[in-house]
């Protein structure tokens, strides 16, 4: 339980800080973020709904970051948020990949966070199986 509460707050301040710093982010500062991993970014796609999108984007990540670390707060009460989370993060990861390959952008751009999200749900996935099996028990035992 102590690996995956460790690997839960891992999880949630990888994902929550660099996402909630993304939301507020100027459109330049992003986009040579995104420079950095090779990804070509013109300045002038600062349309609107591109930049609604990627907002919605970093939002959403940074909420997703904040429920792993509620997860960690109480593994035992939580663990079906985390197995939630565990399964969203594999979900998340195939998708980075999978279109990351289809639209070509440079590997750096999509299998860093692809290989992290797999990694991550798979290990917290991994690591939560027993819990569920012990909270499936108790529940059987008091019904």
């Amino acid at each position: 339980m102590k690996a995956l509460r460790a690997v839960l707050i891992i999880v949630g301040l990888i994902t929550l800080i660099p996402c909630a710093i993304g939301v507020f982010l100027s459109w330049d500062k992003l986009v040579s973020v995104w420079g950095v991993f090779g990804v070509e970014v013109a300045r002038e796609t600062e349309g609107s709904l591109t930049v609604y999108v990627t907002r919605a984007l970093f939002m959403t990540m940074a909420w997703a970051g904040a429920m792993f670390l509620l997860g960690a707060s109480d593994v035992k009460k939580y663990v079906s948020l985390i197995r939630g989370l565990a399964l969203a993060s594999v979900c998340v990861g195939l998708t980075c990949i999978v279109v990351g390959v289809n639209i070509s952008i440079p590997v750096a751009a999509y299998l860093g966070d692809g290989i992290f999200c797999l990694v991550a749900g798979g290990l917290i996935w991994t690591l939560s199986s027993p819990i569920r099996c012990q909270s499936e028990e108790a529940k059987s035992c008091c019904n």
